[in-house]
């Protein structure tokens, strides 16, 4: 594998050309504007309105999913098409699976693989082409780690489902136009044989969204009192929930795979250079060149394990242990970083600077780290999972769905 991305074909050569262009013209009006992360708390909405227009376009030109096929409404291209996309996109601070805050990049990809015709023809075109927001809501308050304990309950009745139940630390700051939620459809039944992941329009009424604000930014909590949904909304089959789940949580954890980088670690690379203290320029420091470079060697790990996992994903050969590997590296890089940052800073760091992308503003590096060991389950769940994967305490070693 060569994941050098300026390595390209004259056919990419021209396409990367096209693409580079066209985002130097579809960013000319960002202006001053700062990008937000997906909890954030800045509630900038001139700059949320930029973005869904960025993802708008681009879902146009079929190059939000641009490998999903075209009559779901994507672009239809390929492989390496994508990885253009992605590295030019990443020039500007933005990644394709976050133009703006949606779970579209994973609930896209469910759809297709486990809905019908139908469904995928009614529902894909407008998550593909940005039109509508998506939050995947499935944590419980009594569920931790453990989504089989869900108590959300899905009663059919007649020709559509009836849900009751409340789900927590979800979503973000702007309310989504779609609920992607897994749910009890056989409360009497076997543990993971009865539950259905079901597509709920967000204004229905009986959804009421509450604001929870929270260490990293801003979650929510989700009430759903008698709402009805049509059977039809209802992805992959009844009580078929759990398998449908291989393909979500791969994807959330961190299966997907990126070509980003941390522009945080290049930012305080910068700062460091700049400023300095009674012993000199920072940079010049041995121990702050020492935590400089352990950051630099964990970030560039990080990014050719996230560029491996989107290459074999694509290709179809998901490598069995590689989503929740690197899912584990990062966050533990985080915390690391988190400490890291706050020990060459020291109280200056937790300040807030709105002159900067939040992802990249030292306050949230110190809030981000210890955050991020939570969700989406726990380090214990993710070591588990490795182990599964490598075959260990199981006759059969677990593999890696295929996704798109």
């Amino acid at each position: 594998m060569n994941f050098d991305q300026e390595a390209d074909t004259p056919e990419q050569a021209r396409f990367r050309q096209e693409v580079r262009e066209w985002f130097d013209t579809a960013m000319s009006g960002r202006g001053d504007l700062r990008w937000s992360t997906q909890w954030s708390t800045r509630g900038n909405e001139v700059e949320y309105e930029f973005r869904r227009d960025l993802a708008r376009k681009l879902g146009e030109k079929g190059w939000l999913f641009p490998t999903v096929a075209a009559e779901y409404g994507g672009g239809g291209l390929s492989v390496d098409h994508q990885f253009v996309l992605e590295g030019e996109i990443a020039r500007h601070g933005l990644a394709l699976s976050q133009v703006f805050y949606t779970l579209a990049r994973i609930v896209v990809p469910v759809v297709n693989q486990w809905g019908n015709e139908e469904q995928k023809r009614r529902m894909l075109p407008p998550m593909c082409k940005g039109e509508v927001s998506c939050w995947q809501v499935m944590t419980e308050p009594q569920g931790g780690s453990d989504l089989a304990t869900l108590t959300t309950v899905a009663k059919r009745v007649g020709d559509e489902y009836v849900i009751n139940g409340q789900k927590v630390m979800v979503g973000s700051t702007h309310y989504p136009d779609y609920l992607w939620t897994i749910v009890n459809t056989n409360p009497g039944g076997e543990r993971h044989e009865n539950v259905s992941w079901i597509y709920v329009n967000a204004r229905t009424p009986g959804v009421t969204i509450q604001p929870l604000p929270m260490v990293m930014g801003m979650k929510n909590i989700v009430f759903f009192d008698d709402v009805h949904v049509p059977v039809d909304d209802l992805v992959g089959g009844e009580n078929n929930g759990w398998r449908v789940s291989t393909t979500h949580l791969e994807l959330e954890h961190d299966g997907a795979g990126s070509v980003s980088g941390d522009p945080a670690v290049d930012r305080l690379i910068r700062y460091c250079s700049l400023n300095g203290d009674s012993l000199g320029r920072l940079i010049d420091q041995p121990e702050v060149r020492r935590i400089l470079a352990d950051a630099i060697v964990d970030g560039h790990v990080l990014k050719m394990l996230q560029t491996r996992n989107l290459w074999f994903r694509l290709q179809r050969d998901p490598v069995p242990y590689g989503g929740v590997q690197t899912r584990y590296l990062r966050r533990m890089i985080g915390l690391s970083n988190s400490q890291r940052f706050q020990e060459i800073l020291g109280y200056s760091g937790l300040l807030k600077d709105l002159s900067v992308d939040e992802g990249t503003d030292f306050d949230y590096i110190s809030r981000r780290g210890p955050a991020t060991l939570h969700g989406g389950g726990t380090l214990d769940t993710d070591r588990l999972q490795f182990a599964r994967r490598l075959g260990l305490g199981r006759r059969q070693r677990e593999s890696a769905p295929v996704t798109i």
